[in-house]
């Protein structure tokens, strides 16, 4: 088995980042873009391992970004990648630390989020000693939705998640807030963005924020109506994760800044999160003048709403097309309540 690779942030120049940052804004790149650790990793049948805080690392490649953060109460996880990269994954923090695995969170439902928590939980311990049982394995946090979808499919065509897979501990209110590794952490609901049970997951003293699928730099967002996901709840989750991260002002040749860590892809910061953000809300925003203007679906694909993001962020194939993207939007819209209307 290929052993992996580990990088740290420390020995990339910051001026470097920072023109890579600025190469972003003009679609040709990011920071770390020079990095594209997941797609090497494949290539490799290994995965990448980067530190980006003295004692947080991302692990790529495991389906999903997995989030490592270590500290003297063991290892916490931002979800466990797919359940074919679960050894792997395992192998990839065993690697960091022989420290147990204690919590696992999950920022979604998705496979590719929650795959791993069976093989990767296994290897752990609950969080909470009250919590031992005759199979000790970490907890697994998600939001309430996670387990419901992953239980009871509302899609007959699905069949449950193994019972494995399922989070241990679940939470519906805005915030679950606790402290582990001498940090505060943060998991926020932000629900209705990609799916109804995204999460953002805040690391207050690291200074870095796992977003799952609401960012993701290699394309549009993925707006899931199936799932719970709207236009809406996307523009909302973003403008939160906005508020936030902190940008690397005034000094902006120190490393001093928020990281986010996407649910796949590289990492980023609050400059490429400005430009994200404001491309969804310009196409969502033309979208919205299309249908004031009466026009039908086709119509609008036709005017090409993207255009001045597509080159960048678009797709014509693949699992997530800029006409999925656009149809995503405009049936958002046309669903959407009246301000001031409820049910």
């Amino acid at each position: 088995m290929s052993a992996p690779r580990f990088r740290s942030l420390a020995t990339l120049p910051w001026v470097m980042a920072l023109a890579l940052v600025a190469a972003g804004a003009q679609g040709t790149g990011g920071l770390l873009a020079q990095q594209r650790p997941a797609a090497r990793a494949a290539d490799a049948g290994a995965l990448d391992t980067v530190q980006i805080r003295p004692n947080v690392w991302v692990i790529f490649g495991a389906g999903g970004n997995v989030t490592v953060h270590l500290g003297e109460d063991g290892v916490m996880l931002v979800d466990s990648g797919s359940e074919a990269m679960a050894p792997k994954t395992l192998e990839a923090v065993q690697a960091i630390t022989n420290a147990p695995i204690r919590i696992i969170i999950n920022t979604s439902a998705d496979p590719e989020h929650v795959g791993g928590n069976d093989r990767v939980g296994a290897a752990g311990v609950p969080i909470n000693p009250d919590n031992f049982t005759d199979e000790e394995r970490a907890t697994v946090l998600a939001h309430e939705n996670v387990l419901q979808r992953m239980s009871a499919p509302k899609n007959r065509n699905e069949k449950p998640a193994p019972t494995g897979m399922w989070p241990t501990e679940t939470f519906t209110s805005k915030y679950r807030s606790f402290y582990v590794n001498d940090e505060a952490v943060q998991v926020i609901r932000q629900l209705g963005a990609v799916s109804d049970g995204d999460v953002l997951v805040h690391f207050r003293r690291a200074d870095v924020i796992a977003t799952g699928d609401v960012v993701d730099l290699r394309h549009f967002p993925v707006i899931d109506a199936a799932k719970g996901g709207s236009i809406q709840g996307e523009l909302e989750a973003l403008n939160r994760l906005l508020d936030l991260t902190v940008p690397p002002m005034p000094l902006v040749l120190k490393p001093g800044r928020t990281l986010i860590v996407p649910g796949h892809g590289r990492i980023s910061d609050y400059g490429e999160l400005v430009d994200y953000r404001d491309m969804v809300t310009t196409i969502k925003d033309i979208i919205q003048d299309m249908i004031n203007k009466g026009m039908m679906l086709e119509q609008v694909k036709a005017a090409n709403p993207s255009a001045g993001y597509r080159k960048r962020w678009g797709s014509d194939s693949g699992p997530w097309t800029t006409d999925m993207f656009v149809e995503a939007i405009y049936t958002g819209l046309k669903n959407a309540k009246p301000v001031g209307k409820t049910e």
